[in-house]
């Protein structure tokens, strides 16, 4: 059933992404027992992409075109399941009026509770869209829309079975927890800095006054046995 609805997904997405260049889309399947990330859109999406970021100079022929195209890839998109990253391998890419790119999901757990998926491949199209779906064994079927507004990145989490977008509200605030705890902890250390120095000071002085008291004692004393002495 899966793999009809995949078929069906691919079929009926390939006339929009062949013609329209701010649309796009990311895959995620299993395919003979591997996970497979699949970005689709046309060819002059990708081709104004890599034009835009390495000049239309940066390549001569198809096979440095499609290293542009793997590297800016990797640059630019990830994903984490459950806080590990997941890494991209065996990249390929398929040149043509509708242009596939293909990688392989090492280690991409069976089971998840939570991913994190970001897509800003084609981030400089203005009104660039990503329709990302996940069709995969063991996940819940999920489809979302990777936009400018969202920052082309999702993090998603499964409860009773379904996928919940978490809210970027709720990022904002465990973000901002780490950055208030972090100038906490910065604050404190300065204030200890501080004090430590200007205990440090403060004895230095007592010493230094100590000292000189001696020596004015000292002073005295010979200067009265002096006088004493005349």
């Amino acid at each position: 059933m899966r793999t009809i609805y995949l078929l069906l997904l691919m079929l009926g997405f390939k006339a929009a992404y062949a013609h329209n260049p701010d649309i796009s889309s990311m895959m995620i399947y299993e395919q003979n027992g591997k996970t497979i990330l699949l970005i689709k859109s046309s060819l002059t999406a990708f081709e104004g992409e890599v034009d835009y970021l390495y000049g239309k100079d940066a390549y001569k022929t198809p096979e440095e075109f499609i290293k542009l195209v793997a590297e800016h890839f990797q640059k630019n998109c990830s994903l984490i399941a459950d806080g590990k990253r997941v890494n991209f391998t065996n990249v390929q890419v398929q040149l043509g009026h509708e242009t596939n790119l293909f990688a392989e999901l090492e280690d991409f757990p069976k089971s998840i509770s939570a991913l994190y998926v970001k897509n800003s491949f084609f981030k400089d199209m203005p009104n660039n869209k990503c329709e990302l779906i996940i069709i995969t064994n063991g996940l819940p079927q999920e489809q979302y829309i990777l936009n400018q507004e969202n920052k082309q990145e999702v993090t998603l989490q499964v409860a009773d079975k379904k996928w919940g977008v978490v809210l970027e509200q709720e990022g904002f605030n465990l973000y901002s927890g780490f950055l208030i705890g972090a100038a906490l902890l910065l604050i404190i250390t300065l204030i200890s800095f501080v004090l430590i120095k200007r205990k440090r000071l403060i004895t230095d002085q007592k010493k230094l006054n100590k000292k000189e008291g001696i020596l004015g004692e000292d002073f005295s004393f010979h200067s009265q046995r002096f006088i004493a002495q005349n």
